[in-house]
Order: structure tokens, then sequence, then C-alpha cells
């Protein structure tokens, strides 16, 4: 054989080679595409299911904050054994409560923590003179609810805002 027909053959095969690379790393990059679209997919099918049980638990959350104190019979124990359930299963769905004025987010300086447009959503707001508390949180209205870091409900709250 000539040497330029072996060049030629060698060209090829490496052209063969670079076109085999390339198939394959197009293939590599499709399987991770659609392995991370149908995670996409089943966060929007949790998040919207999760999204029709949360007002069930809201309203039996109300429904127990509403009953009679003093009241210790069984009705009351049994909804709020319903409530604990709810909890654990969207905890185990890895829903996240967002409440400023939990406890762990209760702050020193008078008022919860800061209001932040991404996870809550101010309803109203209340003067004060003091310009620490300004921003922040006075009331949960309603507390909000996210999967990650997506936020699917926001939090209902009332800010404080500078008296003028």
């Amino acid at each position: 054989m000539s040497h330029k027909k072996e060049e030629k053959k060698k060209d090829r095969h490496e052209d063969f080679e670079n076109l085999y690379k390339r198939a394959l790393a197009d293939y590599q990059n499709l399987q991770k595409q659609t392995t991370k679209e149908k995670e996409e997919f089943a966060r929007y099918v949790k998040g919207n299911l999760i999204m029709e049980f949360i007002p069930i638990y809201e309203n039996l959350k109300t429904a127990v904050d509403h009953a009679d104190s003093e009241s210790h019979d069984s009705w009351l124990q049994g909804v709020n054994y319903v409530i604990k359930q709810f909890e654990d299963m969207l905890a185990n769905n890895g829903v996240q409560i967002i409440n400023p004025l939990s406890a762990e987010a209760s702050s020193e300086d008078g008022g919860g923590e800061e209001f932040n447009p991404a996870e809550h959503e101010s309803v109203s707001a209340e003067a004060t003179t003091e310009k620490g508390k300004v921003d922040k949180i006075v009331k949960v209205v309603k507390q909000g609810y996210k999967i990650g870091d997506k936020v699917i409900q926001a939090a209902k709250v009332i800010v404080y805002n500078l008296k003028k």
C-alpha cells in the first residue's frame, strides 16, 4: 500500500473515532437532560398534589385553634392527631413550612425575621417609630410552604414600616 492510502485510512479512522466520541457525548448529555426533566416533572406533580392537601391541613388547624381550649374531649384529640399526620406527610415529602415568627426565627430586637419577598407576601403594614423594626415581620397571617428552594405558597405577613 502506498503511503498516501495509509494516511487516508488513518485520517478516516480518526474521523470515525471523533464522530463516535461526539455521538456518545451527545447521547450521555441527552440521558442527563432527560433525567433532569423527569426529576423536575416529578417535583412539579408533587408540588401540585401537596397544594391540594395544604388547605385541608390549614382548615383542620383553624378548627382546633377555634375550639374551646378547656375541652379535652376525644374529638379534639382526634383532630390534633390528623393534623400531626398531615405535618408528617408534608415533612416526608420534602415540604418545609415557612413561618417567620416561629420560635427559632424570632429575634431579640423586636419583630420577627426580615421581610423576604422570595418567601413572604406582605398583606399589610404596621407603623413603627423604631428604625430597627422596619421591614421586620410583625405577624404571620398565613404560613407558607416550600419544597427544597422552590416556594409553592408564600407566607402572608404583616410588616413594620417607618411611621411618617
